[in-house]
């Protein structure tokens, strides 16, 4: 059974078999297609919960927010979409209660050009996408393992992850503060609008590069650790 917020779910099931081997996939082949969408106009916040399913999120001239779960996997379990408001906070939760075996899954998330207060992104092992026009004075990510790509205006940055390779582009609207705690995986931070970075980073064996060089434009206070991988300002 699939559990979706109460709504239709497109799906085919297959008994699929592993090739190569002589071991029997315990789940059942299954694709999903399932939209939610949310006015935005009383939504400050948006928190998504997805523990391996990649993430992307995108910008656009709706004034709705759309989240889109969509892709084909082996899965051995349930899953639970859930999308709800709860004090002007968005919460997106993809869960699964059994195993997913193999697969192609995405959840895109699009939202229209406005600043919200905070974005905040929790995974165990997903790898998180955050186009350009995504606005957010406040971007939290929490993980364990995952690469993370944004290109979003963003103000202040928390993100907190075991392993994985983190690449921030940053147009600067005010002065930036970017927080990295990693334990390995490179960190990549290129500025925009940005005259000077207050880097303080530290990396067991890795390199640390502070090549920026802003003539204009605001301070970004950077504090970066981690205990192994490259650490790149530009």
């Amino acid at each position: 059974m699939i559990i979706i917020n109460n709504g239709p779910v497109s799906r085919r099931n297959i008994i699929s078999i592993s090739h190569g081997t002589n071991v029997e996939e315990t789940g059942k082949f299954e694709e999903f297609n399932q939209k939610k969408v949310k006015d935005s106009s009383d939504i400050d916040k948006i928190t998504i919960d997805s523990k391996f399913v990649d993430v992307h999120v995108l910008a656009s001239n709706s004034s709705k927010i759309q989240a889109h779960f969509y892709g084909e996997a082996n899965i051995d379990g349930d899953v639970i979409f859930d999308v709800q408001v709860v004090n002007r906070e968005l919460r997106i939760t993809l869960k699964f209660t059994g195993i997913c075996v193999s697969g192609n899954l995405n959840l895109d998330v699009t939202v229209p050009h406005k600043m919200f207060e905070m974005i905040s992104l929790k995974s165990s092992s997903a790898d998180f996408t955050l186009n350009e026009g995504v606005q957010t004075d406040y971007l939290k990510i929490e993980t364990k393992s995952g690469d993370l790509e944004t290109h979003a205006t963003v103000n202040n940055v928390s993100i907190s992850t075991m392993s994985g390779d983190i690449d921030l582009y940053i147009n600067a609207e005010q002065n930036v503060s970017v927080e990295v705690s990693t334990m390995s995986g490179d960190v990549s931070v290129e500025f925009s609008n940005i005259r000077h970075v207050n880097l303080s980073a530290s990396s067991m064996s890795g390199k640390v590069k502070n090549r920026h060089n802003g003539n204009r434009g605001f301070t970004a206070n950077v504090n970066i650790s981690t205990m192994g991988g490259d650490i790149k300002i530009r």
